[in-house]
């Protein structure tokens, strides 16, 4: 590693208002304490990666809009000049914080749309309601209009399962007419043995397993360890999004810097275990690349 990455995510929330069914926090597997990143942490962390980011995700654990500090977090990123993207199911954006989600300069809001009524919706997203997340879009849509913006795009995703496969084309209607700029269908990630038997799509086109369970794709080349870095709320340093449960941290903002920590004898051992040992690594076993 002489380079640095140029693709951040860090962490607004490790804890979320929904129980989706194949979700690592959903699911209850994480270990780790519930945490929102503060203003000043988020700050140190923007003024280490903001001369090499070119972008940068607004999650990984958990639902970001639960930190209250969330606007103010897109607006700090923005006012640094990086693409900010932020993925949120919805649930907490009302009009007042729709508007200042605009107005603080997001870039893009991914919001899940995985299903086509309540029945279908609530069968994956434990705990969550359709029309909280169409109203979602429709609210994001309805600021941008109103503040004359064309930011964020609104990508509406849907998981292709089982429950989905047949109706996308339905809900893709369903979300451009709320006013998604991009519709996109999303393979799914299992972690269930009772995941592969309610979600796995029968059409394999829509799947990254096979009949039996197994990954298509496995990766033979880890390519994100070189692009990009993941900043959890409480500022630890992981190697990549599929290290859910940071079980393997290289390194502490508050202890060292970025470049110090990436660089790290440590960060190289991890690096070539990952280049050298795939997919031996629990978290590397269900990465579809």
């Amino acid at each position: 590693m002489w380079g640095s990455p140029w693709s951040f995510s860090i962490e607004p929330s490790n804890v979320c208002n929904l129980r989706c069914r194949e979700c690592f926090t959903g699911l209850g597997l994480s270990k780790r304490k519930p945490h929102f990143i503060s203003e000043e942490d988020f700050s140190l962390t923007i003024n280490q990666i903001k001369h090499t980011a070119l972008n940068l995700f607004l999650y990984f654990q958990g639902e970001p809009y639960l930190n209250p500090l969330f606007t103010r977090l897109i607006e700090i990123a923005h006012k640094n000049k990086i693409f900010t993207v932020t993925s949120s199911n919805g649930h907490l954006i009302s009009t007042n914080n729709a508007e200042k989600t605009v107005i603080a300069g997001l870039d893009k809001i991914i919001i899940p749309l995985d299903g086509y009524n309540q029945e279908s919706y609530s069968a994956y997203r434990n705990g969550g309601s359709f029309a909280s997340a169409i109203n979602a879009i429709k609210m994001i849509s309805n600021a941008k209009k109103h503040l004359k913006k064309r930011n964020p795009i609104i990508e509406v995703q849907c998981l292709a399962s089982k429950i989905t496969e047949n109706h996308l084309k339905e809900i893709k209607r369903i979300a451009i007419e709320c006013g998604a700029d991009k519709f996109c269908v999303k393979t799914m990630q299992i972690e269930t043995d009772e995941g592969f038997e309610k979600f796995l799509p029968t059409n394999q086109r829509l799947s990254r397993y096979t009949k039996d369970n197994e990954l298509k794709h496995k990766v033979k080349f880890c390519r994100r360890i070189f692009q990009s870095v993941v900043i959890t709320s409480e500022l630890d340093v992981l190697p990549c999004c599929y290290d859910k449960d940071a079980g393997h941290i290289l390194g502490n903002l508050h202890q060292a810097s970025l470049h110090d920590i990436i660089h790290s004898s440590k960060a190289k051992e991890l690096y070539n275990r990952i280049l050298y040992s795939l997919p031996h690594l629990k978290m590397c076993k269900n990465c579809g690349g």
